[in-house]
C-alpha cells in the first residue's frame, strides 16, 4: 500500500487522477521493459548457442561474427515477442494492483474498469507505434541480411543479396514469357531458362523461342544461346545471341521475389500493384500487408485481456486460476491469429478477414468482459 500512497493524494477520499495515471503507466512500462529485455536476452543466448558452431565454421569467420549474429537476430526477436510481453506485463501489473487492494481503492474512488486500464492502453499505443516504426526501419533489413548470410553458410565479405524468384510468368502483349528463375543484383537482372510463347491475335501459340539465359543491362535485354521452334513446321532453328525487343521492365519479373516480412510497406504495396497487373494471385502479399498493422496493434488488446486478472477477484476468488485463464486467452489469440494469417495467404479466406478477424474477435471479447465487470 505504501507504493500506492506515493502516487496518490487523499483529499476527502478522492484520488489524484494525474498521479494515479502516472503510477499505473510506470508499473506497466517498467514491467514491459524488464520482461522484454529478460526474455529476448534468454532466447538470444539459447539461439546463439545453437548456431555458434555454424557461424564459426563459415569461410573467413572470426569471433566477432558472433556479435554480428546477435545484432541481426535481436531485432526480429524484439518485434516478434513485443505483443506477448505486453500481455505478461499487463497481467503482472493488474494482478499486483489487485493483490495490494489498490483496485478496490480506485473503484471506491469512483473509477471504472475502463478508467483503471486507460493508462496501460495509452502506453500500449505508444509501444505499438514504436513497434511499427522499429519493424519497418530496422527489423526488415536485419532479417533480410541474416537470411542471406545464413544461406551462404555464414561466409564473410558477402556482396548484397540479390532478389531471386523462381518459375515466374510475365505477359508481353499477346505473348507469354516464362523464366525458371530471375535474379537481380543492382541494376542487372538475369533470367535463367527463358521461354517465349509467341501467340497470334487469337492467342494461339505459333512458335516457341528458348534461351539458356537473358540479361537486362544498360536499359536493354539480350538473350543468349537462342533456339526457335516453329509449331507448324516442327522445325528447330538455332539462332545467335539475340537482342530482345520488348518493353518488359525488370521489376515485372522480380516482384514475386519479395519476402513480405523483409520489405517495407511501400515496396510491398508496389509489388502487389505490379503482380495484380500481371494477373498473379496476391492473397499472400495482401494478408501480410494488413498484418504489418495488426501485429503492432495487438499490443492494445493485452490490457483488455488482462482485465480478468484484476477485476472480479473479490467476487470469484482464485487469483492464480484467473491469471492462468488470462494467459491462455492471450496465447489463444496468437495461435488463432497465425492460423487465420495462413488461411489468408492460401486464399481460403479473404486477406482482410485473415488478417483482421482474430484481432476484432478478441478485442470484442476483452471489451465484453470489462463491460460485464461494470454491471
Amino acid at each position: 500500500m505504501e507504493r500506492f500512497l506515493k502516487y496518490s493524494s487523499h483529499l476527502g477520499g478522492i484520488i489524484n487522477p494525474g498521479s494515479m495515471d502516472i503510477y499505473v503507466a510506470k508499473l506497466f512500462a517498467s514491467r514491459y521493459i524488464f520482461i522484454l529485455c529478460g526474455l529476448v536476452a534468454t532466447l538470444q543466448m539459447l539461439d546463439l548457442l545453437s548456431e555458434s558452431d555454424n557461424i564459426l565454421a563459415g569461410e573467413g569467420a572470426v569471433y566477432t561474427d558472433l556479435w554480428r549474429y546477435v545484432t541481426l537476430r535481436t531485432p526480429t526477436l524484439l518485434s516478434l515477442f513485443s505483443p506477448f510481453v505486453a500481455l505478461l506485463s499487463a497481467i503482472m501489473c493488474l494482478a499486483g494492483l489487485n493483490v495490494h487492494s489498490e483496485i478496490i481503492i480506485m473503484k471506491t474512488a469512483g473509477w471504472s474498469a475502463f478508467r483503471i486500464i486507460t493508462p496501460m492502453i495509452m502506453v500500449s499505443l505508444l509501444i505499438g507505434a514504436l513497434h511499427f516504426v522499429f519493424t519497418e526501419t530496422v527489423t526488415i533489413g536485419a532479417k533480410a541480411e541474416l537470411r542471406n548470410w545464413k544461406e551462404n553458410k555464414y561466409a564473410t565479405d558477402l556482396p548484397p543479396a540479390p532478389d531471386t524468384v523462381y518459375d515466374t510468368w510475365v505477359n508481353d502483349g499477346n505473348n507469354l514469357i516464362k523464366a525458371e528463375s530471375a535474379s537481380r543484383n543492382g541494376s542487372i537482372l538475369l533470367l535463367d531458362k527463358v521461354t517465349q510463347y509467341i501467340r497470334d491475335k487469337d492467342l494461339r501459340i505459333t512458335s516457341l523461342i528458348k534461351a539458356d539465359f537473358a540479361v537486362y543491362r544498360d536499359g536493354k535485354w539480350t538473350m543468349f544461346e537462342v533456339r526457335e521452334f516453329d509449331i507448324r513446321t516442327l522445325k528447330v532453328t538455332p539462332m545467335e545471341n539475340l537482342v530482345w525487343e520488348t518493353g518488359i521492365l525488370p521489376e515485372r519479373f522480380i516482384a514475386l521475389a519479395l519476402k513480405p516480412d523483409q520489405v517495407n510497406l511501400q515496396r510491398l504495396r508496389t509489388a502487389i500493384t505490379q503482380l495484380k497487373k500481371e494477373g498473379h494471385n496476391t492473397a499472400g502479399f495482401e494478408t501480410m500487408l494488413y498484418q504489418k498493422f495488426v501485429s503492432p496493434l495487438s499490443t492494445l488488446l493485452m490490457p483488455l485481456l488482462a482485465g480478468l486478472a484484476a477485476f472480479g477477484l473479490h467476487r470469484g476468488g482464485g487469483l492464480f486460476a484467473r491469471i492462468a485463464l488470462t494467459g491462455a486467452m492471450g496465447f489463444g489469440y496468437f495461435v488463432i491469429n497465425n492460423l487465420f494469417v495462413a488461411l489468408g495467404q492460401y486464399g481460403a479466406v479473404p486477406p482482410l478477414v485473415g488478417a483482421w478477424l482474430p484481432f476484432l474477435l478478441f478485442f470484442l471479447t476483452g471489451l465484453s468482459f470489462i463491460l460485464l465487470t461494470e454491471e
